[in-house]
């Protein structure tokens, strides 16, 4: 895994699920013949999680994220999208995974962050990764944190295949990190 971000904001959950469900953030979509790959978002937490894409060909002015999903006690207003039959399981439970279409063939730069809920300053832990996703293939991006938000991690996996009908989780060749708390971060990463 690579870690990203050891560092964490002070943020209220109430203000986060707000700004989410105000409508103040566009979501991201695939449109119908684009070539696409699915990609499972696996967070090891209860706590409101955000998995979004940033458009790098908005650079050098700093892009906005567009919700992929979003996973938590008060994200289920969001709504939960049918799965896409992706191959394998989880590892971690139905209210913590998602499964979504990503646009193939290009550099998509995705950020996932939660909010603690622990404690009387809670904090939002942000980490950033980019990779190339193959049109038809199926990738899982794993998003780590520890209970009070200030450290986490994530990695970008292919699903492959194995012997036997197995699927074997294999880090993505091309995935990179950037710092998921900077607006300018995508711009400066590529």
């Amino acid at each position: 895994m690579s870690k990203v971000c050891k560092a964490a904001i002070p943020l209220g959950a109430a203000s986060l699920a707000a700004f989410a469900l105000g409508g103040c953030i566009s979501h991201y979509r695939v449109e119908t013949g684009t070539p696409a790959a699915r990609v499972r978002l696996v967070t090891n937490t209860d706590d409101n999680t955000t998995f979004s894409v940033v458009d790098a060909d908005q650079c050098p002015r700093p892009p906005k994220p567009a919700l992929l999903a979003a996973t938590g006690r008060q994200m289920t207003a969001l709504g939960k999208e049918a799965d896409l039959g992706m191959s394998g399981q989880s590892p971690e439970p139905p209210s913590r995974t998602r499964e979504r279409w990503l646009v193939a063939s290009h550099r998509i730069y995705l950020t996932a962050a939660a909010v603690s809920a622990a404690g009387d300053q809670p904090y939002r832990c942000a980490i950033g990764v980019s990779f190339v996703p193959l049109p038809g293939w199926q990738y899982e991006l794993r998003y780590l944190r520890n209970a009070a938000a200030k450290h986490c991690a994530g990695q970008v996996l292919r699903l492959v295949q194995g012997e036997a009908g197995t699927i074997v989780r294999v880090p993505d060749p091309t995935q990179q990190v950037f710092r998921g708390f900077e607006a300018d971060a995508v711009c400066a990463a590529q």
